[in-house]
């Protein structure tokens, strides 16, 4: 074999590399994220959800058994459940029962919260900042459309921006950023990047590892993925 022919066959197998899709890896670094599905809930766009972790942030995700939503957490007055609430039910029962060391809650049912001077507000999620456990709800990320793929883009942007705050991150200023706060719009999630900003990036990385090195986000890779 010609020292060129031999040069080409070594940097081949690097070209293919480099021109493969990023996937959703996940190594065995960071906190142990545990996925728990509280009553209804999208079971298609949970898988999303876990791809969008892994993608992100790297962390190996667990998705557990499905439990009713508990009844402490139902606001009659609206007939949707109060995130506070489920927060809590997460904290005292799935971080213990599980050894997670972070819970996300994953439900289609609509949630709300106490926001200013409006005592029962709807949210996409809710996330402790700092702490162990978030909640997302798709409820208000598929209504008003019949496309799957932003239904699923959505889900995937709003699970790791409340995954972000239970790392440790505030809303974040800097447009396009996932920490941006949504302000109650959906339009604020779909102009996001999916990404995080150097910023919000630089935080995660300090506290809990560095993070996949990602440019952007291949929509197409990622919800595609098997």
């Amino acid at each position: 074999m010609t020292r060129l022919a031999l040069t080409l066959a070594l940097l081949f197998p690097l070209l293919l590399l480099s021109a493969a899709p990023a996937r959703a890896e996940a190594t065995d670094r960071g906190p142990r994220i545990c996925l728990q599905p509280l009553g209804k809930y999208d079971r298609a766009l949970l898988g999303k959800a876990v791809l969008g972790i892994k993608y992100l942030y790297g962390y190996r995700v667990r998705v557990l058994q499905q439990v009713k939503m508990p009844a402490e957490a139902f606001y009659k007055p609206r007939r949707r459940h109060r995130a506070d609430k489920l927060l809590r039910f997460l904290e005292e029962t799935v971080s213990v029962r599980d050894d997670c060391d972070i819970a996300i809650g994953f439900t289609s049912q609509d949630i709300s919260t106490t926001k200013g001077q409006t005592r029962d507000w709807g949210i996409f999620g809710l996330g402790s900042v700092g702490g162990t456990t978030c909640v997302v709800s798709t409820h208000r990320l598929t209504r008003k459309t019949n496309n799957r793929r932003k239904m699923a883009i959505r889900t995937v942007k709003v699970v790791n921006h409340e995954l972000g705050h239970v790392l440790g991150l505030g809303h974040c200023p800097k447009e396009g950023c996932l920490m941006a706060d949504a302000k109650g719009t959906i339009k604020t999630v779909d102009q996001e990047s999916g990404l995080l900003c150097k910023l919000c990036q630089a935080q995660i990385t300090i506290a809990h590892g560095k993070l996949p090195d990602r440019e952007a986000v291949d929509w197409d890779a990622l919800l595609n993925e098997e």
